[in-house]
């Protein structure tokens, strides 16, 4: 079966940041952004949604599988009702370019003060949508049943050429199940 994805060799290590590890060959993540899925109806987002998530990203961190994690898409409060719990404080927070073109002062302030670097990014705020995933299923394996098919989660991986800040090799891993197992 082909490789889905470029391994790194020990050589290569020292030179990229790498943002996936098993399925590229690597012990440590350098850095893991936490991006919360939007909920239904209107909902917003809070520090009970995230705990879990974070509980099990610390414990990551702990073991050194990570380096360091951070979050995106977060305003300065639950920025800082996150970074007030945590054990491990968040390293980072991405702002998406598409809901700001200034940084919000309040949002800048806080940082500042706890060195959490603030980044941009324009992702979409879904990175796949079920149905974009199901046709995918179709259309590569035939299957005629591609719709009971669920995401769970999509991960978006990158390696950056450290000194040079390009891009080297990105992808998407997904976890998904049938709704009829």
């Amino acid at each position: 079966m082909p490789q889905a994805a470029e391994v790194i060799t020990p050589e290569e290590r020292e030179e990229l940041k790498v943002s996936a590890c098993a399925t590229l060959g690597v012990s440590q993540l350098d850095s893991v952004i936490i991006v919360p899925s939007p909920l239904d109806d209107g909902i917003g987002i809070t520090l009970d949604h995230l705990k879990p998530f974070w509980e099990v990203l610390e414990l990551l961190v702990q073991s050194q599988k990570i380096a360091t994690i951070g979050t995106s898409d977060l305003d300065k409060t639950l920025l800082e009702q996150l970074h007030s719990w945590a054990q491990v404080k968040p390293s980072s927070n991405q702002v998406n370019l598409a809901s700001c073109c200034v940084m919000p002062p309040d949002l800048t302030a806080f940082a500042k003060e706890y060195d959490i670097q603030l980044l941009t990014h324009n992702d979409p705020k879904e990175l796949m949508s079920v149905t974009s995933f199901q046709e995918t299923i179709g259309d590569v394996t035939k299957d005629p049943q591609a719709t009971e098919w669920l995401l769970d989660w999509v991960l978006r991986y990158s390696i950056i050429v450290k000194s040079r800040g390009i891009i080297r090799s990105k992808g998407y891993l997904v976890q998904a199940k049938r709704s009829n197992c």
